[in-house]
């Protein structure tokens, strides 16, 4: 009988343990099967990717004594994406400043000196 009500419950809680007040999309891209395909690899680290295109993920393994020797080893191995990505990032910031400024109440400023220290 224990055994009985302690399976039920199993299987009941997780259902009234979700938050019903979330209104979150259902995840109904497949699950990437694919042998990770290696890249790069230096001192400390070993750069792998998995998918393509959109669905391309990078997979960074890196291993060392010290957080700097780590995140030395994650700038060489993502050195080729990064150059990619900040200037795409900033101009995306750019853009979003630019209309955030837009929408933001007039300030205005008395004395500009006290800005200039």
């Amino acid at each position: 009988m224990h055994v009985t009500l302690i399976c039920f419950f199993a299987l009941i809680y997780p259902i009234y343990s979700t938050d019903q007040s979330c209104k979150g999309i259902l995840n109904t891209h497949e699950i990437l099967r694919d042998e990770p395909r290696f890249v790069n690899s230096v001192p400390n680290g070993k750069h792998f990717v998995v998918g393509e295109g959109f669905d391309k993920i990078n997979i960074v393994h890196v291993y060392g004594d010290t957080p700097y020797d780590m995140g030395y080893a994650l700038g060489k191995l993502m050195s080729e994406d990064l150059k990619q990505l900040i200037p795409e990032y900033f101009a995306y910031l750019d853009t979003k400043v630019a209309d955030i400024i837009k929408i933001l109440p007039p300030v205005k400023i008395k004395n500009i000196s006290c800005l200039m220290i």
